[in-house]
């Protein structure tokens, strides 16, 4: 089955579809009106506003030439702040019309600052143009910011291509005081092409009235003028009326902000899978687009030609860069109720075209084994900001954990939860190509798992908070070469111990290093839930022994009554205090200030995109339990918790309630699996997670 991830026209729903069917009505009887009627006011909750929004027979483009030719008169003065092709076109439009254009432009990928915009429109104008989200970039502007900026000092009419976000972010028409934003049917509404929608406030609609429009036939006061009736002012395009109707309907039941969210997670593992793959997401993570991600590939790679070999050979559909990025950049949709597994699917296959294109590489299973004769070169370098991307391609390829990611290495070592030092990032490169990798570190043993005696430190690869790790290498001969450079680190830090930690006792080349001389030292397990065991709550409860089941069904019962949910992202407001309750309980078990709030709030907010918090609130707004994980593409790693304890008022466990709820987390994003770490094993094998036994490999003494 295909994947269609163009940006527009988007994959319409066979429902939405099958409503263009209905059969055929005039556009001056009274189903008509009670079609319109039902539509207008749904139209109104995504836009944010209580005036009018005008269906207009004719694509996006038109949309914007109706506002143009309807509010701007010969002559006007109009700012145009431009983020990419299609804030250019908006302007092509407006000087078409006769107004004079200032432009203000970011360069591609990124936006105009806020200050720029207030500062030119002191200059005096009529109007300003703005693109809400562009979608040949992929980049979302801070539309309420800059309008509350440009209301503080401008009374001018601001204009607003909204076309590929209305319906998938928060637009706040009337909130923002907006004057007229421009949406179509073919993008996050998950329509048939055909209709521009269109909102106007009475300011903008008196001033169409006025003398000059410039349109007969995308006259904004007429549209209106005949909305008032119930009515159009020719006939429309009746049949993607009937399928707006229907996707209306559909967005209704889901909630409108459930699915503004739903596109934001959509767009973040979007962007997440591409990262694994070792792409170049192009805008800043704050600035990307809830609808379109922007991606360059990397050079020779052709952007056509990849895009032809995605649907030639795995049935994805991508479209290519606008303007100067055409031959360097993908464009992918995720616009209306997309699969999140079809964005992983996209992913995967951009990353097989390219290795298809750029370096085919052989087939194999179990244990790699070298294939190439090109000499190795070993080396480094001692901070994780100065990793290149081939090191996320690596880990991609080898589909290690988010703790390997150059994301997550840099943030550790910037605010590290646990003392390291001596980093060594140490990389072997066989013509050039990363195929070993190993970020290294001295620090203790916190555990006490290795032997170490108090205040000693060993060389590891990775660091201890990385409870899933993978031999980040290709084949065995750059195992070889990756060994033996860190031996010669450990050499030349004296370290008394060094090895890899945190290895599944299950890694195919566990045993190439038995035979190097490692030494196998047994550490505690990680436990695992596969969705397969828990595809839904039903299933997942059933599966539990009938005691368990019965405690556990009560337990939630009395959670449902006493507390909620919330899911924060690192950016959380409220984060430190939530942090104190892990604080709290490394402290009971033994790990006194293991985890200090501040300095874990500030690693998690560098790290921001896969970070997840959930929290459990009682209903007077206490905190009872919270859990930080990491979303990855196909896995949640439940990293680290804590929750209330001594509490005889409560009458459930927040514990229980906790882990019910990154279940949920689970389900809600799809991920294959939770990971989780060491503590509570009886409660885990009650909630059915399964134990994987986790190894270090001792190296050899020098």
């Amino acid at each position: 089955m295909r994947n269609y991830r163009v940006t527009g026209p988007v994959e319409v729903p066979q429902h939405t579809l099958a409503a263009m069917s209905t059969r055929m009505v005039s556009h001056r009887s009274a189903a008509f009106r009670e079609l319109i009627g039902a539509i207008t006011p749904r139209l109104g909750m995504l836009f944010g506003t209580e005036s009018a929004v005008l269906p207009l027979t004719c694509s996006g483009t038109g949309g914007l030439e109706a506002v143009a030719a309807s509010l701007l008169r010969p002559g006007d003065r109009v700012l145009s702040v431009q983020l990419g092709y299609f804030g250019e076109r908006f302007a092509d439009i407006a000087a078409h019309h006769g107004a004079l254009i200032d432009v203000l432009a970011a360069p591609w990928g990124q936006i105009v600052p806020t200050e720029r915009i207030t500062e030119r429109l002191a200059l005096g104008y009529d109007a300003v143009l703005l693109t809400h989200n562009e979608t040949s970039t992929g980049v979302v502007a801070p539309l309420g910011e800059w309008a509350r900026a440009i209301r503080a000092v401008s009374d001018c009419l601001i204009l607003v291509d909204a076309v590929s976000s209305v319906a998938a972010t928060e637009i706040g028409f009337d909130a923002l005081g907006l004057d007229a934003v421009v949406t179509v049917t073919q993008k996050a509404l998950a329509c048939p092409p055909g209709l521009s929608l269109v909102a106007a406030s009475e300011r903008a609609l008196a001033r169409a009235a006025e003398p000059g429009e410039g349109s007969y036939y995308l006259s904004l006061a007429r549209a209106a003028e005949h909305a008032r009736l119930g009515t159009t002012v020719y006939t429309p395009a009746l049949s993607v009326l009937y399928a707006l109707d229907t996707a209306l309907a559909e967005i209704e039941k889901e909630g409108v902000e459930t699915v503004w969210e739903r596109h934001d997670r959509t767009a973040l593992r979007c962007r997440e899978a591409l990262r694994a793959q070792g792409l170049t997401v192009v805008p800043d993570e704050a600035n990307s687009s809830p609808t379109v991600t922007a991606v360059r590939l990397p050079a020779p790679a052709d952007a056509e030609r990849v895009r032809e070999l995605l649907a030639a050979e795995h049935d994805v559909w991508v479209s290519s860069g606008r303007g100067p990025w055409k031959s360097e950049v993908l464009r992918i949709g995720h616009m209306g109720p997309v699969d999140p597994d079809d964005v992983d699917a996209c992913a995967l296959a951009i990353g097989a075209a390219l290795r298809s294109t750029v370096s085919p590489r052989t087939a194999g299973s179990g244990a790699p084994r070298a294939t190439e004769t090109t000499p190795l070169v070993t080396g480094g370098t001692d901070t994780a900001d100065a990793l290149a991307p081939d090191w996320d391609a690596l880990v991609a390829r080898l589909d290690a954990p988010v703790f390997h990611t150059r994301a997550f290495l840099s943030a550790y070592e910037h605010h590290p939860v646990q003392r390291i030092s001596a980093p060594r990032y140490l990389e072997v490169r066989r013509g050039g190509e990363l195929v070993a990798a190993a970020p290294t570190y001295l620090q203790g043993d916190p555990l006490g798992l290795l032997g170490l005696a108090d205040g000693e430190q060993a060389l590891l690869s990775p660091m201890w908070h990385s409870p899933d790790s993978r031999l980040l290498t290709a084949d065995e001969e750059a195992l070889d070469a990756l060994s033996a450079a860190f031996g010669d680190r450990a050499t030349e830090l004296s370290a008394p111990l060094w090895g890899f930690v945190n290895l599944s006792d299950d890694s195919p080349l566990l045993p190439s290093l038995a035979r190097r001389g490692f030494r196998r030292q047994e550490l505690v397990p990680r436990w695992t839930l596969h969705r397969s065991d828990a595809p839904d709550g039903d299933t997942y409860l059933a599966g539990m022994r009938r005691s368990v089941r019965r405690d556990y069904q009560r337990q939630l019962r009395r959670y449902a009554e006493h507390a909620n949910a919330f899911v924060h992202g690192a950016r959380y407001p409220g984060l430190v205090p939530l942090l104190e309750l892990i604080a709290a309980s490394a402290a009971r078990a033994g790990s006194p200030k293991y985890y200090d709030p501040q300095r874990l709030a500030a690693f998690l907010r560098e790290l921001d995109g896969p970070v997840r918090v959930v929290e459990v609130r009682e209903n007077n707004g206490e905190p009872l339990a919270v859990a930080v994980c990491f979303l990855e593409s196909r896995r949640l790693q439940a990293w680290a918790g804590g929750y209330v304890r001594g509490r005889p008022d409560l009458t459930f466990s927040p514990y229980y309630a906790l882990w019910w709820e990154i279940v949920r987390l689970m389900w809600a994003t799809r991920a294959d699996s939770i990971e989780c770490g060491r503590l509570n094993e009886t409660f885990k094998e009650k909630m059915l997670l399964s134990p994987q036994r986790l190894v270090a490999m001792i190296g050899p003494s020098n």
